[in-house]
């Protein structure tokens, strides 16, 4: 990843501890550390919903829930021509 690389590690850390963010070297090209940064995202995603709900255990998540199982066509058009 090195001769490729375009901010240096130490740069990319200084940002991210500026911003108060986590850092993570990755490459999609080279499969480095995607998996790695996609299931952190989605445990920092999953914990602030909890605190969220542990502070307003009245709140309801937004959003649909979606049955895959369920395999209905949407109803036929019918033409008045």
């Amino acid at each position: 990843m090195d001769a490729e690389r375009v901010v240096s590690i130490e740069r990319g850390r200084q940002l991210a501890d500026q911003l108060s963010l986590e850092f993570f070297e990755t490459s999609a090209k080279e499969n480095i550390n995607v998996k790695a940064v996609f299931e952190k995202l989605v445990e920092i995603i999953c914990d602030k919903m909890a605190e969220s709900l542990d502070k307003d255990p009245q709140q309801q998540p937004k959003g649909q829930r979606l049955d895959a199982t369920t395999n209905q066509k949407p109803p036929a058009q019918q033409c008045n021509c």
